[in-house]
This record gives structure tokens, sequence and C-alpha cells, in this order.
């Protein structure tokens, strides 16, 4: 079978008018995934490509490491064309969002760091008054020394209350320890 002769008068490519009379689809001229026409912008150069998995066949262009995000939006917000500057505007946004979030989350933890060092520096101190004003687990234990040492001694000592002062003062006489109160 021959193939007809087609001559395009408006400058349409001849191959993709044949391609269509035979019913074949057009294939697309540089094979870029979803439509996507890879071109460089005024003031850029052409960057080094950086190769796609093996179920595409074509490669994208990757961003010089030496441009920042601030010089590609500056750029694009500098484009002509109004997406450019509509996604420039929405991601200036975005980075600022990002950038106040990641700000009030070190804050945050900071915070958090600070108190934690004031409640071991609150418990210490509470753990000390405690000790000096003869309550809590120790205290409790030397209480119980003193008392036993009094009945040892003979002096009238109830199982519970206070201690009276004499018998701690002769407590520490005795034992060579120090009075706490």
């Amino acid at each position: 079978m021959s193939t007809p002769t087609i001559t395009p008068s408006n400058g349409t490519d001849r191959a993709a008018l044949l391609r269509a009379s035979k019913g074949t689809p057009a294939a697309p001229a540089l094979g870029m995934p979803m439509g996507i026409k890879v071109i460089t912008g005024p003031g850029t150069t052409t960057a080094p490509t950086v190769p796609m998995p093996a179920d595409t066949a074509q490669e994208i262009p990757a961003r010089p490491a030496s441009q920042s995000l601030e010089q590609l939006l500056a750029l694009a917000k500098g484009s002509e064309a109004s997406r450019t500057r509509q996604l420039a505007d929405k991601i200036t946004s975005l980075v600022q969002e990002l950038t106040s979030r990641v700000e009030a989350e070190q804050a945050a933890e900071a915070r958090r760091r600070e108190l934690a060092e004031k409640e071991a520096r609150l418990t210490a101190e509470l753990a000390a008054l405690r000790q000096k004003m003869g309550t809590g687990p120790e205290a409790a234990a030397h209480r119980a020394a003193i008392r036993q040492w009094a009945q040892a001694n003979g002096y009238a000592v109830r199982e519970r209350g206070r201690i009276p002062r004499n018998v701690v003062q002769a407590w520490a006489a005795a034992t060579g320890s120090e009075v706490t109160r």
C-alpha cells in the first residue's frame, strides 16, 4: 500500500499529519513526562541533567547548586508569566509559614528544656529543705534512730509525734551528731 502524499501549507509537521491519517497517535517530540517542557530562563545556564528511573527514558535538568531558593523566587517574581509569579508568591508564603512554624517549635523545645532544668533545680532544693526541716524518708529514719536510742537510755518518748528537745540534745551529745533543729 502506498502512503498518501500530504503537503502541509500551514507549517504543520508532515510526519505528524501522516501518523494522524494512519490513525497512529502522535508521539511527543521531546518525550517529556506529562507534557512538561523544560526550558531555561534568561540569566540561567544550562544545568546538568539528573537521570530518571529506568521506566522513563528522558532526563530533566537539575537546579544549579549555586542558585539559592531566594534567587529562584526573585527570578520567578520577575517573570512575564502570571502563573510563574503566582507560584512564586505562593511558595514565598509557604516558606514564611514553614519558617514561623519551625521557629515556634524550636522556641517550645527551648522552653521545655528550660522548664525541665528549673524542675530539677526545684526538686533538689525541696529535698534539701525537707532534710533541713526533718520531713521526708531520711528524716523519718533519723527520728526512729533517736527514739530507739532514747528508749534504750531511759528517756520516755512516744512512738509518734514530736521528740522533746532535751532528748534530741542528749542524743546529739551522746552520739556526736549534729542537731538540725
